[in-house]
């Protein structure tokens, strides 16, 4: 014998408030979260090549699914990297500067809330690499994959 159980889907106009303020809620935190990345001191960090990978976003989807990604050219010879895990109020941003002397990318990193995910984000792009560097489908339009 199966049971089943019947759900009612009514909705309030206070349920749609609610999830309004929560919905606000996370881009308030989501914002405050880069605002203080932004002003967080960067200090030298071990380069991590795949962050670099035109790909970056769906790699970094198919192995931390809870972090957000997101990269912006500063200047021509500087890109900057956005790891946010927004429910759990942590950070890192990296500046990627192409350095003429040595003819190589350098990499600083910011890192704020709980320490740990700039670490999780090195051995995930170790394992990619040590994987073969394999790049996940892509099938959503914002370039995360499933």
């Amino acid at each position: 014998m199966i049971a089943t159980t019947s759900v009612s889907l009514k909705t309030t106009s206070s349920d749609l408030v609610d999830a309004s303020v929560r919905v606000g809620s996370r881009e308030e935190r989501r914002a405050d979260l880069i605002a203080e990345l932004q002003t967080t001191r960067l200090v030298p960090a071990v380069v991590v090549p795949g962050i670099e990978h035109q790909a970056a976003a769906a790699i970094v989807q198919a192995g931390l699914p809870i972090v957000e990604y997101q990269r912006c050219t500063l200047h021509r010879r500087i890109d900057e990297h956005l790891f946010l895990d927004v429910p759990a109020r942590t950070g890192v941003r990296i500046l990627a500067c192409w350095d003429d002397r040595s003819h190589r990318i350098r990499m600083h990193c910011a890192e704020v809330g709980a320490s740990g995910l700039w670490d999780r984000i090195v051995i995930h792009f170790t394992w990619w690499e040590m994987s073969g560097r394999p790049v996940p489908v892509l099938d959503r339009p914002n370039g995360l994959a499933s």
